[in-house]
């Protein structure tokens, strides 16, 4: 349970996100704020042609969203 995020590029799903990325298990974020800022690294990351997105348990930690 929880809660995930989807980017889309150009009107099309480009990622589908149901579970914190990683972090093992399948738990969802614990709040759709938190949520939004694991896709907004996301999205700065693919609009700064970082690819792929890839997240770290670290930068997710440093934008707050594992509490």
């Amino acid at each position: 349970a929880g809660f995930g995020y989807d980017i889309y590029v150009n009107g099309k799903l480009y990622i589908h996100q149901p579970t914190i990325p990683a972090v093992p298990g399948n738990l969802g974020f614990s709040t759709e704020e938190n949520a939004g800022k694991a896709a907004a690294l996301v999205e700065h990351k693919i609009r700064n042609n970082i690819l792929p997105p890839a997240v770290t348990v670290e930068e997710l930690d440093s934008i707050g969203v594992l509490k």
